[in-house]
């Protein structure tokens, strides 16, 4: 036994999250936990690592053991190169080292033998053999490798990685850490598609214990052999994977509700005849009875249902029989993205886009879509076609200052309220909702928004950019049977295995600066992608390929080309940021004096006078946010020397 939990209640303030909960957790172990959102499974979590306490209840720890946490925002992580820093983090492996060090020096320096630190030093040196400390970096470069990071990125310091490659090194190191009992909160929302198998792979091979929270349904059929289930505040164990667990649930919940309905009938029987003869005084000794026995009735709570969304496409339009003809496309920033790319797309293909994270799959979207231009090449539209285009980059498509509602008149202004608020409806926005500002909404409510305003409108090219980044499991289904049954072209970019599964038939692969067709179908590419994920496992060394190191040449070459026009190019890339940094600093006093104003008891001047101010702070917010994007484009590009 590693851990065990017995009578474990949660409340914040009156709310009552969870109580009476017990379980043990035993080497092996692989589980996913789930329940509605509010259900309290990131800080059941927190409770087993420590983090926070339970109101009541005990937690047992074994002696020893190592409990790694994977939570879903980023937390503290050390600075200086990517490699290095993951090292750092790997615990016990790095302080065996460093306490070496420190016993070795103490040793060299001591005039006479030290027995004490003789038998510490003994201990420290099983310490660094069991957790494989003196290949620490080796085995940080396969794991790093296995989770999507390039042979350069190793030396590359933290701070120019984004928000997902932390993400990713922070998993690094909790794998590298290897610990006992390993708890991760979404693991797979910055992973693209090489990168999950890879982790499928590493868990399939892992000893110690796993608790998943996940909302990727494939991901969790192939790593997880038992469900628990945080539903009305208890704990609920299912056996088997999460197909196993939601065929078991269905069961479960049609029985809840038959049982339901014959207490229902049952104490509306009781009722009735209570209420017929409790005046009545030869039957005043059953009218009791039937009292305490409604008294003593059970109460059956039927299955909490997360709410689905209810999607209604319009009326597919036609096109033309070639759809998007591509022409010698080629995409440079700073560098080549991708070059001599040459596609045909036709009517009612479906194609999936797979790639490594920062290949150009998103690139590649924006060219399709006509959002952005190739450096070199054409591309053509066919006749009739009415493309829909949704960015995986919701918070920069959405204004944050518009409402919900206002998000969709923006897209269709010759709808009526009534109609608008019925289609949000189907994506859970109802009542009040569909008023709230878009920058107030949760990750998963902005995804819903910018999904409606696509599928809003009539068209016949679908190009989707991550669509199910943010959905939970119950909307990731809703959404792949809408698109399974659209009449038009769709082109999808994710790393959601049963969404490309069930809906492409044609797969292109974004890698190596090329596009190109991958030759069989997606469990095809999905199983050879398997078969180098284990075989870099088994090996332990990271696999290149022949065509990395040709691409490791041609960027040394240039690399050696340009490396003085780097200094130029940085010193203008500076001069912008700051220009636009000072900028911004009106914009800002301006934002905060303004809402001073709206909170302030003594506004005067009335509703036309808070209009007024609501206008600004709205014309405000775009000013700062054009200037932010500005800002995070100039400082993306910053060339390094």
């Amino acid at each position: 036994m590693l851990l065990s939990v017995s009578g474990l209640t949660l409340e914040f303030g009156a709310d009552l999250i969870f109580e009476g909960v017990s379980f043990t957790v035993d080497r092996g172990d692989r589980v996913a936990l789930v329940g509605v959102n509010g259900a309290g499974k990131t800080s059941l979590l927190r409770i087993m690592t420590g983090e926070i306490e339970p109101s009541r209840g005990t937690v047992t720890r074994a002696g020893g053991i190592r409990v790694g946490y994977l939570p879903q925002q980023l937390g503290e992580f050390p600075e200086g190169p990517l490699l290095d820093a993951v090292c750092a983090c790997a615990g016990e492996a790095v302080n065996a080292l460093q306490r070496q060090k420190e016993i070795l020096h103490n040793l060299s320096a001591s005039q006479s033998g030290n027995d004490s630190l003789m038998h510490e030093l003994s201990r420290v040196q099983d310490c660094i053999d069991s957790t494989g400390a003196y290949n620490l970096h080796t085995r940080a470069e396969v794991v790093l490798a296995g989770l999507g990071f390039s042979r350069e990125d190793l030396q590359k310091p933290m701070k120019e990685f984004s928000g997902g490659w932390k993400m990713r090194a922070m998993l690094g190191a909790l794998i590298l850490e290897d610990p006992d009992l390993l708890l991760l909160d979404e693991p797979t929302n910055h992973l693209d598609l090489d990168a999950r198998i890879w982790l499928e792979e590493f868990l399939g091979r892992f000893k110690g214990a796993v608790w998943l929270i996940s909302h990727d349904p494939g991901f969790l059929d192939r790593t997880v052999r038992a469900v628990y289930e945080l539903e009305f505040g208890a704990l609920t164990v299912w056996g088997g994977n999460w197909s196993f667990y939601e065929k078991r649930k269905l069961e479960d919940i049609q029985h809840r509700e038959n049982e339901a309905k014959k207490i229902a009938d049952q104490r509306e029987r009781m009722e009735r005849f209570v209420k017929k003869f409790q005046a009545t005084e030869s039957k005043r000794f059953q009218v009791r009875s039937r009292i305490k026995m409604l008294e003593k009735l059970e109460t059956i709570e039927t299955y909490r249902s997360p709410g689905r969304m209810r999607i209604r496409l319009p009326e597919t339009p036609r096109s033309g029989h070639k759809v998007l003809s591509l022409a010698d496309i080629s995409k440079v920033y700073d560098h080549t993205i991708f070059e001599g790319v040459d596609l045909e797309i036709e009517a009612r293909q479906r194609i999936g886009v797979v790639g490594k994270n920062g290949g150009g799959k998103s690139t590649l979207s924006r060219i399709l879509a006509g959002v952005e231009a190739p450096s070199e090449g054409t591309v053509k539209t066919g006749a009739n076609v009415h493309v829909g285009y949704y960015s995986q980059e919701v918070d920069l498509a959405l204004d944050p200052s518009r409402t919900v509602l206002q998000q969709l008149s923006d897209v269709s202004p010759e709808r009526s309220e009534k109609e608008l608020r019925s289609f949000l409806g189907g994506f859970l926005f109802t009542g009040d909702d569909v008023e709230k500002p878009t920058g107030v909404l949760s990750g998963g409510e902005k995804s819903r928004v910018a999904l409606a305003r696509v599928m809003l409108l009539p068209t016949n090219l679908l190009i989707l950019d991550e669509p199910t980044n943010h959905l939970d499991i119950f909307s990731r289904k809703v959404l792949a049977e809408v698109l399974d049954g659209y009449q038009g072209t769709l082109i999808l970019i994710s790393h959601d295995e049963n969404l490309l599964r069930t809906l492409v038939q044609q797969i292109l692969v974004v890698e190596g600066g090329k596009v190109k067709p991958f030759t069989g179908g997606f469990d095809d590419f999905v199983e050879k992608r398997r078969s180098r994920a284990s075989e870099s496992l088994s090996t332990g060394k990271p696999k290149a390929s022949a065509q990395s190191r040709v691409l490791d040449r041609d960027r040394k070459r240039r690399e050696a080309q340009e490396r003085n026009k780097l200094f130029e190019k940085r010193n203008k890339v500076d001069q912008r940021v700051k220009r636009i940094e000072k900028a911004m600093i009106p914009l800002e006093k301006r934002k905060t004096e303004i809402e001073n104003l709206l909170a302030s008891p003594d506004l005067t001047g009335g509703s036309a006078r808070i209009v007024e101010l609501q206008k600004e702070h709205a014309f405000v917010t775009r000013e700062m946010l054009q200037l932010e994007e500005q800002w995070l484009e100039a400082v993306e590009r910053e060339p390094s020397v």
